[in-house]
């Protein structure tokens, strides 16, 4: 299996102005924040209710939503760049849950592309919770669909969180790529790309996933299940 061409968390552009602008996807993350309540509340309910056991948590950061899951009794491997996993609170986290035999943490994508044999089978749901939309290049958020179909049992669950109309007011002089580089004062940004419902459900059908549940509460919400289709990508 062809490992994808983006290994590293960086990402170099040029803005309008010709200044380097240098994207980290793992400052994106937003330490100390607790689970989503919905995942918490509704989801995981819903993951037990349909013989859910091993769990795919993408882009899975500071673990906030790895954590709940393995207390809930569920096998769970957490994937993220390597450097994702080394801020304090996320080596707090992995201090408590590394020795868990219901838990494996793989860096992408080495460890995860490369990996057949994760838990000996393939997972019957994936997470994939504020992370699409903080890849700066269109083809990169493809491989990460294309491979986390790969990792999935058919006719099984993948869990999408977004926001939508929050960056209507955001300075055009921040747009890059598709989307805006977020906290400019920084020497490393993190990235934002807003989709509508209606892309959002584009780009999934088109990766193998269809939408069966939304599980939105507010206008900004996209709050999404989908289940993998028989065809292979």
């Amino acid at each position: 299996m062809l490992i994808p061409h983006w290994d590293k968390p960086i990402y170099k552009f040029h803005n309008g102005s010709g200044k380097n602008i240098i994207i980290d996807v793992t400052t994106s993350v937003s330490p100390g924040l607790p689970a989503n309540h919905v995942f918490v509340e509704r989801i995981i309910p819903f993951l037990k209710a349909n013989n859910v056991y091993k769990v795919l948590d993408f882009g899975a950061g500071s673990l906030r939503h790895t954590l709940p899951l393995l207390k809930a009794g569920f096998e769970v491997g957490a994937v993220d760049f390597k450097g994702g996993f080394d801020r304090p609170i996320c080596r707090h986290t992995l201090a408590q849950i590394c020795d868990n035999e219901r838990f494996c943490l793989l860096e992408w994508p080495h460890e995860f592309v490369g990996n057949p044999n994760i838990f000996k089978s393939k997972f019957d749901a994936a997470l994939l919770i504020y992370v699409i939309q903080t890849i700066p290049k269109p083809a990169d958020r493809r491989d990460v669909l294309r491979y986390v179909f790969r990792k999935l049992k058919v006719n099984k669950f993948l869990f999408y969180c977004s926001r939508s109309n929050q960056l209507e007011k955001y300075n055009k002089k921040y747009q890059i790529s598709d989307g805006y580089y977020m906290y400019p004062k920084r020497e490393h940004h993190s990235f934002y790309r807003e989709f509508t419902t209606g892309e959002t459900h584009t780009f999934m059908n088109k990766s193998g996933f269809q939408r069966i549940r939304s599980f939105s509460e507010r206008g900004t919400d996209q709050m999404f299940l989908y289940i993998k289709g028989g065809f292979v990508i």
